[in-house]
């Protein structure tokens, strides 16, 4: 008499935790260990394991829809996928740790009772909180589901609520201190290496230099950030946006959305040492913000960075039209439509328009009385613009301290503070508008090392530097009955025919090319 043969049962396991900001996945590792012995227990096979750590099944975020409908969801892409799992038929059964470790949320759990219902596997966990075989044993889950949601929403609360008083008296918040500082008996500590780090880069972004240079000078000493990563610029330019460096704490409310509050609803001194002082600081986030402008605002200069720094200055000859880079030769816009068919090498055009470029820069660098000088309606008008944008933060300032001493009530305060948010915002744009307009090059100071600087500049400041000497450069067509390449003589050695070739070729760029 043969026994017959049961197939093990099958199981996956979901484990998560909302918070852990190290990344140590502590509290995953003991959870997956119980629900191993659970599964081990009652006969269970565990054929994969959903892991969500530092995830939280209670926060909502704004997502679009396929439909493109805008929805308020929680987004958990491990129980989505284990879901799915399930629905092929992958396991028998889930098992989590606890109710609340699996759904925090009331639609996240009607989908588990749905799934459930369709592709009939069996919902179990450790702590015995989480079953849905029967209609009482979903009743209870949706019952304590609701209360661990409400639960979650009066923490988030208090939490939020907490952060602002300690905002208000200047504390920080908690969590992964902004580079510069250490965390420390709830107030943030200097890391001078990293202090004097901020500080030189605060002094050359001052000084004109971009974030890609000091970035890449940084990477190639060895400087690593605080995730012990090399630099980038993105990086860099949180860090000296961040206003703890000037030793201010902030606060921005969550807005129903999901996203924080442009403006910050809270700012005071903090309890900590500031790195740099709040000038310094704002010259440098103004600097930044004229940058940001440029880049979007510069005619020509498009949403994205320059890659070659000629784009834009050179031109076709014969219908006025741009020319752009295309494999190893500039072509006319119009060359693809049939109209124009000009082109020119891309390394010759490049090396020629360099070449004369600096030859200008370093006549004016020989003769300083020959330099041109900026208009001084610029620095009136620059000057003008900071000084009501001072004015005006200086006003928010004491509006926000009358209002925590009581001086003016909480209406007032909201009405007032909401009018001189929407002033500053506006005269911000105009600030950054009229930066943007100031070219990079500053002309006053840094055209006598414009060549010295050359090489390790950015295609942006390169055309923007360009741009002070030449207003155009025009490509006209190849002369007529004038070989495109000299052919070689039996006399010819290899260095005596590449250098008639040179000859040859710069004759012809000579008679092709015509600087503005």
């Amino acid at each position: 008499m043969t026994t017959p043969t049961t197939t093990a049962k099958r199981a996956v396991l979901y484990v998560r935790i909302s918070d852990d900001p190290e990344g140590l996945e502590k509290g995953v590792d003991r959870q997956e260990a119980d629900c191993r012995a659970f599964a081990e227990s009652h006969g269970y096979v565990v054929e994969r394991v959903f892991r969500e750590n530092d995830t939280s099944a209670f926060k909502q975020r704004t997502i679009t829809l396929p439909s493109g409908e805008k929805v308020r969801r929680v987004v958990r892409p491990g129980f989505r996928a284990m879901l799915q799992f399930l629905a092929q038929r992958g396991a028998d059964a889930m098992i989590a740790y606890d109710l609340d470790r699996a759904v925090r949320d009331p639609r996240d759990l009607e989908d588990l009772i749905d799934a459930k219902v369709l592709y009939g596997f069996g919902v179990k966990s450790t702590t015995g909180s989480l079953r849905l075989d029967n209609d009482s044993d979903i009743a209870m889950a949706r019952v304590l589901v609701a209360m661990a949601n409400k639960s979650s929403a009066d923490t988030a609360r208090r939490v939020a609520r907490a952060s602002k008083q300690q905002a208000i008296e200047g504390r920080w918040h908690g969590g992964r201190a902004p580079y510069g500082y250490r965390m420390g008996d709830s107030t943030l500590y200097i890391v001078p290496e990293h202090a004097a780090l901020v500080r030189e880069a605060c002094e050359r972004v001052l000084a004109g230099e971009s974030l890609y240079v000091i970035t890449r000078t940084w990477n190639e000493r060895g400087e690593r950030t605080q995730n012990n990563v090399g630099w980038s610029e993105k990086g860099l330019a949180q860090v000296l946006r961040n206003p703890a460096l000037k030793g201010t704490r902030i606060y921005r409310p969550a807005l129903p959305d999901g996203s924080y509050a442009a403006e910050p609803e809270v700012t005071t001194e903090g309890n900590w040492t500031p790195i740099i002082d709040p000038d310094t600081w704002q010259q440098v986030v103004d600097v930044l913000d004229a940058r940001k402008a440029r880049r979007t605002t510069w005619p020509g200069a498009g949403s994205v960075k320059r890659v070659h720094p000629f784009s834009g200055i050179i031109r076709c000859g014969k219908c006025g039209t741009i020319m752009r880079k295309q494999g190893k030769v500039y072509i006319c816009v119009q060359y693809q439509r049939g109209i124009c068919s000009r082109s020119i090498s891309y390394r010759e055009i490049t090396e020629l328009i360099e070449e004369a470029v600096l030859s200008v820069f370093a006549q004016i660098a020989l003769t300083p009385e020959a330099r041109p000088t900026r208009s001084t309606a610029d620095g009136a008008g620059n000057a003008e613009l900071r000084a009501q944008l001072d004015t005006d933060r200086a006003a928010l300032d004491r509006l926000d301290d009358d209002h925590y001493d009581g001086v003016i009530d909480r209406v007032t305060w909201m009405r007032q503070r909401t009018r001189l948010v929407e002033r500053i915002s506006v005269r911000q744009r105009e600030y950054q508008q009229h930066l943007a307009a100031i070219p990079i090059v500053d002309v006053n100071l840094d055209l006598a090392t414009v060549a010295t600087e050359w090489a390790d500049r950015t295609a942006t400041w390169k055309h923007e530097a360009t741009r002070l000497v030449l207003q155009s450069v025009l490509i006209h067509e190849h002369p007529e009955g004038v070989p495109t390449i000299v052919g070689r003589r039996k006399t010819d050695t290899t260095e005596t025919y590449l250098a008639r070739m040179r000859e040859h070729r710069q004759e012809l760029l000579a008679r092709r090319v015509e600087l503005i």
